[in-house]
């Protein structure tokens, strides 16, 4: 075999591969090979390389073909330029094969070995053509021979199955009229190969998507190329058809086509998606390279994502904060994933950062750590945030410890004094003895005490319900209904000229402690009859059902005012404006109402609207 090429390194490299099986002539330029070819015998394959100074290896190719045929001669082309429109020139150009240069020897060796059995089988043609039939009935393609005129002289079972032709139906017809092809994109008929390669003696092929229209109409994506059948240098007898059916490929291109669409609007996606997330997001390499990062990580270090990715985590960040953080990128890279916060990291734009950093590592099933997935967030102003409130909540709590227990103490260093002043008026006031005068003064007294004492017990309630977790209770068997009428009946003793309705329905019983839901009632009436229009009924409704009763009490008059509503069962608050100058009340009663049905693990709400007035609605469990 005779190898033509102009580059010592390659020439030397190839035929020290070949000369281990074969015989190898070499030539550095065309001109020496075609005057040898000239003078004798032609080997039995030429590998001719594409790029040769002179005579080029296409011209060279052509010029071969126009004296032997691919099966006498079968020339392998070699190039670097491994360009399928390479590949097509090139068997146009009269090529048996291609090879892409660097080569593989393997695949060197077999494509030489391939065109030397073509060769021996070429030289058996004519001993073997009692066989033809047979062989070509055999391949996977099909295969259509034609005369010199280009009328159909063979079909395979592969070529009557996909153009719907017999060989007796399509012989003498011309090969055009049994293959029918048109462009698959503009639908133009597209010239028969065959027709190419009977004019112009070369092997001829099909750049572009092409359908085959059968005999029954329907069409079939097809590859084909034809190809001269010579039976001596000059003389060619006719031309032989291969093609073969692409449905599947084309779907699968098809299928690929749609994939990559799909995969490019995703990624779009994904990108978007990353660029709205405020955490910066990167992927950091095996090598601590940067690879795709978020629109935060540009924006946080200044660098466009283009010019982030493929730089070195230590480069970006800086040295001062790798020396921080880089123990934990060892970490992600050793495969751990794990979540931490990092205070005063070293900024590169100066000043220092609080950050809370995630790492997920990324791993293959079976293979090594590829790198991880960092999600960090600056949480500098969200933890000098944190300890500010921390430190206003510890001195709001100190502060309020200090209020309650100062409350504490005073309201029981009271009870005991105006316990004696009260007990001591109530004494004098039985006398009969006292003159008008001390009389009134004794009455005042008694009074002023009186309100003093529930003064101090709302304190001692307050206290109890603010510093011991809640106002304690004693539950046990009781009736509502019952209770109920008591305590009203101990409100109007006190508000002679109040009004008060009392509707009981259901069952009324239930565990509870009856003092504290009495100071309740009493609570509720009591400010039902001091804020109700004079005149008008104090209205108050029990009732049970199977889980639970429900308190109600109901006065007409002035709504309570819409802003005040949800601070109402604090304390210090009231639902009007003005002092409650008659009974000196500091705003704890609802307070106490709301935290000895907490207790009762019951729910109290308020409704009040012009037209309708206010309601109180107590619910408590059994």
């Amino acid at each position: 075999m005779w190898l033509v090429d102009d580059s010592p390194t390659q020439l030397a490299r190839a035929r020290e591969l070949l000369s281990k099986h074969h015989t190898v002539e070499t030539f550095s330029d065309a001109e020496q090979m075609l005057e040898r070819l000239s003078l004798g015998q032609p080997p039995d394959v030429l590998l001719l390389d594409w790029q040769l100074p002179g005579i080029s290896g296409l011209e060279t190719c052509t010029y071969v073909r126009e004296h032997h045929d691919n099966v006498a001669l079968p020339i392998l082309m070699l190039s670097s330029r491994g360009t399928h429109d390479d590949f097509t020139e090139g068997l146009q150009a009269g090529a048996n094969d291609y090879v892409s240069k660097p080569f593989h020897d393997a695949e060197l060796l077999a494509r030489v070995a391939s065109l030397l059995r073509v060769r021996a089988q070429g030289e058996r043609l004519r001993e073997r053509e009692a066989y033809l039939a047979t062989t070509l009935s055999s391949i996977g393609d099909a295969v259509i021979t034609t005369d010199r005129a280009g009328h159909v002289v063979f079909l395979n079972p592969v070529a009557e199955r996909i153009t719907g032709w017999s060989t007796l139906d399509a012989q003498q017809r011309p090969v055009a009229e049994v293959v029918r092809i048109i462009d698959a994109v503009t639908r133009e008929s597209v010239s028969s190969p065959v027709e190419r390669a009977l004019a112009l003696g070369t092997v001829q092929g099909l750049a572009r998507p092409t359908l085959l229209i059968r005999r029954d109409g329907t069409e079939v994506p097809i590859e084909d190329s034809a190809a001269p059948i010579r039976t001596g240098p000059q003389a060619i007898s006719g031309a032989v058809l291969i093609f073969r059916d692409v449905t599947e490929q084309t779907q699968v291109r098809l299928r690929n086509e749609a994939l990559t669409e799909q995969l490019r609007a995703s990624e779009a996606e994904q990108a978007t998606l990353l660029d709205a997330i405020p955490a910066l997001v990167s992927f950091v390499s095996a090598d601590e390279r940067y690879g795709r990062v978020n629109k935060a990580y540009e924006d946080w270090f200044g660098i466009s994502q283009d010019r982030l990715r493929g730089q070195q985590v230590r480069d970006v960040i800086g040295e001062a904060a790798y020396a921080v953080l880089g123990p934990f990128v060892k970490r992600g890279l050793e495969g751990e994933s794990f979540t931490f916060e990092q205070h005063d990291v070293p900024y590169r734009r100066g000043g220092k950062r609080d950050v809370k950093v995630s790492f997920i590592a990324h791993r293959e099933p079976g293979q090594p750590v590829a790198g991880y997935v960092a999600l960090l967030q600056d949480i500098t102003a969200r933890r000098k945030l944190e300890q500010e409130r921390e430190l206003h909540a510890r001195r709001l709590q100190q502060q309020a410890a200090f209020e309650q227990q100062l409350i504490g103490i005073v309201s029981h260093d009271l009870r005991n004094p105006l316990s004696a002043i009260l007990l001591g008026s109530e004494r004098l006031k039985r006398q009969e003895v006292l003159a008008p005068n001390v009389s009134r003064t004794v009455e005042r007294i008694h009074a002023s005490a009186s309100r003093a004492v529930r003064l101090v017990k709302e304190l001692l309630d307050f206290t109890q319900a603010r510093l011991s977790g809640g106002i304690r209770i004693e539950r046990g068997p009781m009736d509502l209904h019952a209770l109920s009428r008591t305590a009203v009946e101990e409100v109007e003793e006190a508000h002679p000229a109040a009004r008060v309705e009392v509707v009981a329905s259901g069952d009324g019983q239930g565990a509870w402690d009856a003092d504290r839901l009495s100071q309740v009632l009493q609570n509720l009436v009591t400010n039902a009859v001091k804020y109700g229009q004079p005149g008008s009924p104090i209205q108050v409704a029990t009732h049970g059902d199977s889980t639970q009763v429900t308190l109600r009490v109901h006065n007409e008059g002035a709504p309570i005012a819409p802003e005040r509503l949800p601070d109402l069962f604090q304390p210090l608050q009231r639902g009007t404006h003005p002092v409650d100058l008659a009974s000196r009340s500091v705003g704890l009663g609802l307070f106490i109402v709301k935290s000895i049905v907490d207790a009762h693990q019951g729910h109290i709400d308020v409704r009040s609207a012009a037209g309708e007035g206010t309601t109180f609605t107590v619910t408590l469990p059994r």
